[in-house]
């Protein structure tokens, strides 16, 4: 059972999804954290897995980075879809994923702090229903791609190496 995220004033990814009316199934399954626990205990097609990487800038604002889940992260093609340097740049703690409203293994690319940069890779536009994030690692989100992006309006960049 996951441990439940600490209340702090901000909304989970879930509660932001059913305030905004947008259709969206949640699946409840085991604790998962990684990209092997996604494609191994949830039992759902490797190409509808989103994942959401959080970050850190220097000043300490969040930005949230969704690709495929077999994608790698190209940090340059990130920081300059984010309008920051490469150094300015970090992965965040998991215990800062609390300030999101979120846990680890739960990071989504849905937020409800209003300065967080949020980036898509391109390629999530076209992938159909996919499976991201819920902000608990014991819940799974499905939501159709074109949905989830007119929610979440990120910035829309090639983010994989």
């Amino acid at each position: 059972m996951s441990q439940p995220v600490e209340p702090t004033g901000v909304l989970s990814p879930e509660e932001v999804l059913r305030k905004s009316g947008v259709p969206f199934t949640v699946l409840d399954h085991v604790p998962i954290v990684g990209q092997q626990d996604a494609e191994t205990k949830l039992g759902l097609a490797t190409e509808q897995l989103l994942k959401t990487l959080v970050f850190r800038t220097a000043d300490d604002r969040f930005v949230l980075a969704a690709l495929p889940v077999t994608g790698r992260v190209n940090y340059g093609r990130l920081a300059r879809a984010a309008g920051v340097s490469r150094a300015m740049l970090r992965q965040a703690e998991p215990s800062e994923l609390s300030l999101l409203g979120m846990e680890p293994g739960g990071a989504s690319p849905v937020c409800d702090l209003p300065d967080v940069v949020i980036v898509f890779d391109a390629s999530v536009t076209s992938m159909g229903t996919v499976y991201c994030g819920s902000g608990r690692a014991d819940r799974t989100v499905q939501i159709e791609a074109a949905q989830l992006v007119e929610l979440v309006n990120p910035k829309i960049d090639e983010l994989s190496s």
